[in-house]
C-alpha cells in the first residue's frame, strides 16, 4: 500500500481516504466535483492534476473514480443519483481514523464488501463451469480471495492478462447492474426482462411483447408472442427481491398452475436473487417447460446482449501483417 504512486499521484487507496475527508460534510456531488475536491484536500500540483492515461482520461480521475465505486460498492459511499455521491455512516466511521490510506482488503470489514466479493467470486466460478476450465477445488472461493486469485500467475500469456482482466471489469458491471435492477421499482424490472428476452430473439421475425403485470395478473408478468398469430407464446414471471428472499418450490408451482390456466407449456421464472434448490428442483419435474434465471445469470445475459449497458471502451491489438513483407 503507499498513498502516492511513483507517478506523483495518488493511488486509489490513498484517494479513498482524501474522498471521505471530502464527502465528511454529508453533500451530494457528482464525480468531477470530487477529483477536484480530492486534488485540493491533497494539495496537488498543475502538474499532477494534468497527467493522462492512455484513453485520453484523466489519471487522478481514474483512481478518484475507482475509490468511489469501490467504496459504494463497500457501503461508505451512497449514490442516491446516477453520477453523484454522498457519505454513508460507515463511510463517516472509516474517515473518523485520520487514515492517509485505505485498500480493498481493509474494506472487508464491511458485510456489504465482504458479499461483492463472494459475488465476484461466484460470477468467475460460473463462467469457468461453463467453458469446462473449472479445475478440482477452484470451486472453493472465499470472500475476500477475489482480488489475489491471479496473484503471481507468471506463466499467463499478456493477451490471457488482458482478456482476464476484462473479463473481472465487466463482472464488475453486472454486479452493479444487478444492484441497480433490485433498486428499481417492479414494472420496470419487468419491462426490462421483457426487453432482454426481445434482444436474445425470442420474439422471432414477426413477434411481439407485451407487459401484463398487474396485481390481478395470475402470476404472468408478461408474454412474448414468437409468431402474429400467437400460436407460440413465452410467458414470463419476474420477481425483484433482495438477496435474502429467495425463489422457492411454492413458487415454482405457483407460475407452473398460472401456465396451465392459460394452456401454455413454456414459461421462464426471473429473479434479482436465487432460486433454492426445492425451486430448481420443482422445475426439472416440469421437463423443461420452466426455465430459471436467477440474479447472476439475467445480468451476464444483459451485458451479452447489451440490454442496459453500453459500450465503454474498446482495446486493439496489433500483429505484424506476415503477407505484407511476402517478397
Amino acid at each position: 500500500m503507499a498513498q502516492y504512486a511513483a507517478d506523483g499521484v495518488p493511488t486509489i487507496d490513498g484517494c479513498r481516504p482524501a474522498v471521505l475527508r471530502l464527502m465528511a460534510d454529508g453533500e451530494l456531488r457528482p464525480l468531477k466535483d470530487i477529483v477536484a475536491g480530492v486534488a485540493e484536500v491533497m494539495g496537488l500540483g498543475e502538474d499532477v492534476v494534468a497527467q493522462k492515461v492512455s484513453s485520453g482520461q484523466g489519471r487522478l480521475e481514474n483512481r478518484v473514480g475507482w475509490a468511489c465505486s469501490s467504496m459504494k460498492q463497500a457501503g461508505l459511499l451512497d449514490r442516491p443519483r446516477y453520477g453523484r455521491y454522498q457519505i454513508t455512516d460507515d463511510g463517516r466511521t472509516v474517515h473518523s481514523r485520520g487514515l492517509t490510506e485505505y485498500s480493498e482488503r481493509d474494506q472487508q470489514e464491511w458485510p456489504t464488501w465482504r458479499n461483492y466479493l463472494s459475488e465476484l467470486a461466484e460470477r468467475k466460478e460460473r463462467q469457468k463451469l461453463e467453458s469446462g476450465e473449472l479445475e478440482s477445488g477452484a470451486g472453493d472461493v472465499r470472500a475476500g480471495e477475489f482480488d489475489v486469485m491471479h496473484a503471481g500467475d507468471s506463466e499467463m500469456d499478456p493477451l490471457s492478462a488482458v482478456s482476464d482482466k476484462v473479463d473481472e471489469l465487466n463482472d464488475n458491471v453486472e454486479t452493479e447492474l444487478r444492484a441497480a435492477l433490485q433498486s428499481s421499482s417492479p414494472k420496470f424490472f419487468e419491462e426490462a426482462v421483457l426487453q432482454l428476452l426481445w434482444a436474445m430473439g425470442y420474439a422471432g421475425a414477426q413477434g411481439e411483447k407485451q407487459h401484463l403485470g398487474r396485481s390481478h395478473d395470475g402470476g404472468i408478468d408478461g408474454v412474448i408472442r414468437q409468431d402474429p398469430l400467437g400460436l407460440q407464446n413465452v410467458y414470463v414471471q419476474a420477481k425483484r427481491y433482495a438477496d435474502d428472499n429467495a425463489i422457492g418450490g411454492p413458487d415454482i408451482n405457483s407460475f407452473y398452475g398460472a401456465l396451465a390456466r392459460l394452456g401454455a407449456d413454456r414459461g421462464v421464472f426471473i429473479t434479482t436473487s436465487r432460486f433454492t434448490l426445492a425451486a430448481k428442483d420443482a422445475a426439472r419435474q416440469f421437463q423443461g417447460r420452466i426455465v430459471l434465471i436467477d440474479g447472476i445469470r439475467l445480468t451476464a445475459l444483459m451485458l451479452r446482449y447489451g440490454v442496459g449497458v453500453e459500450e465503454r471502451q474498446k482495446f486493439t491489438v496489433y500483429s505484424v501483417n506476415q503477407d505484407f513483407f511476402d517478397e
